[in-house]
């Protein structure tokens, strides 16, 4: 069973807190996203067949074309299965279209947004996640750890919460679009814009993709590419 709650502790010590993906709203998720990689692999092998089709009239294929046939299909079947995550998660930060819908999302164990590199891992080894039919693997992996984290997420660092929805109660000090911030996140938030011009432009930016992240996930705001402009128009 998942733990409800996952908890970060900043470098300023303010305890950053998400709730963990289950099954469910994972599951959910996967079914949205492969009912769209099923309509695009159609798509491709309607193409393929179409290019084969003329292909064979002006000439005979041979062996060696259909060997390439195959070859091609095969490539296709992992770019979309495989590749399709991939690009999403890099593209939106931890997102695919069947997480955006859901409402959940990759992010580093430490807090930090996901990491290209983070998104490669752990979509490569959805291959042995998915073993023997449907996940099995990573079914089972899953229901086996407190944080709901199949092999992929093991190895890449990952993990998948909830992004938090807008009716969460809070202790208003801060206001931005109409959302309160408690009191906890406005200070933080008002200590990393103050203290931001003294840190390292490296852990500086990532400081505030980290922080801006959370925030985000927690009051259900829309995160741009630009984590300091988004605090920025924080109205603290």
């Amino acid at each position: 069973m998942a733990s409800a709650e996952y908890r970060v502790l900043t470098p300023e010590r303010v305890s950053l807190q998400y709730d963990v993906a289950g099954i469910g709203s994972r599951g959910a998720a996967a079914i949205v996203d492969t009912l769209i990689q099923a309509i695009t692999l159609a798509v491709v092998m309607a193409g393929l067949s179409g290019v084969t089709a003329v292909a064979g009239v002006s000439a005979p294929l041979g062996r060696g074309g259909v060997t390439l046939v195959f070859a091609l299909l095969a490539l296709a079947i992992f770019v979309v299965t495989s590749g399709y995550f991939m690009l999403w998660e890099i593209l939106w930060s931890g997102q695919t279209p069947g997480k955006r819908l859901v409402g959940v999302r990759v992010i580093r164990e430490n807090g930090y947004p996901i990491r290209p590199v983070d998104a490669v891992i752990r979509n490569l080894v959805r291959i042995v996640d998915w073993l023997p039919l449907f996940y099995g693997v990573g079914m089972l992996s899953m229901l086996l750890n407190q944080r709901s984290r199949r092999l992929g997420d093991f190895a890449s660092g990952t993990i998948v919460v909830r992004e938090r929805s807008s009716d969460i109660p809070m202790s208003a000090t801060a206001s931005s679009g109409g959302y309160a911030l408690r009191s906890a996140d406005a200070t933080l938030v008002r200590d990393f814009l103050m203290r931001r011009s003294t840190m390292n432009p490296q852990l500086r930016a990532q400081l505030a993709g980290r922080i801006a992240t959370a925030i985000a996930q927690r009051y259900a705001l829309r995160l741009d590419d630009n984590p300091e402009k988004f605090l920025e128009t924080l109205n603290l």
